[in-house]
């Protein structure tokens, strides 16, 4: 026997239909509201990591120059091509410096959004290029630096 299904059965089904189908694409569109808005928080705290990846390297940096205030005759190891002490207390100062620039390397390395990572290097192969002193230092103890050491 043939069952004949007037024409309200397929409107239903044809209006349930389509209703899924803008609830679907209502909800996609949310998603990608979603996966945007989570992506930009994302983008934001690995921008605030990388500014304050730098944050331990430059207050000891700072040190570092105000040390030589105290001490005029370290600045030319670093800034005047001063060869490097053979031992003492400069020579301490002149590995303390190293230790800074490379842990300034390191850290700026380590966040992808840092964007000072090419201003560090450029500042730490600056002073590797005017300091015979930390060329000197570096190139003897390179697993010390390594980062130090691909710069020299």
């Amino acid at each position: 026997m043939l069952q004949v299904h007037d024409g309200g059965g397929l409107v239903i089904t044809t209006v349930t239909a389509i209703g899924g189908l803008a609830g679907l694409i209502v909800s996609l569109v949310f998603l990608a509201l979603q996966t945007r808005a989570v992506s930009e928080q994302v983008r934001t705290a690995n921008n605030m990591a990388g500014t304050r990846s730098l944050d331990p390297a430059l207050p000891s940096l700072r040190d570092i120059h105000f040390k030589m205030l105290d001490y005029p005759d370290m600045r030319a190891y670093f800034y005047e091509g001063r060869p490097c002490p053979r031992r003492g207390v400069e020579r301490e100062r002149v590995l303390l410096f190293a230790d800074v620039l490379d842990s300034g390397i390191q850290a700026t390395r380590r966040i992808p959004q840092n964007e000072s990572t090419e201003d560090w290097v450029s500042f730490c192969r600056y002073v590797v290029n005017h300091s015979p002193a930390l060329r000197t230092v570096v190139s003897e103890h390179s697993n010390w630096w390594p980062d130090l050491a691909r710069l020299c």
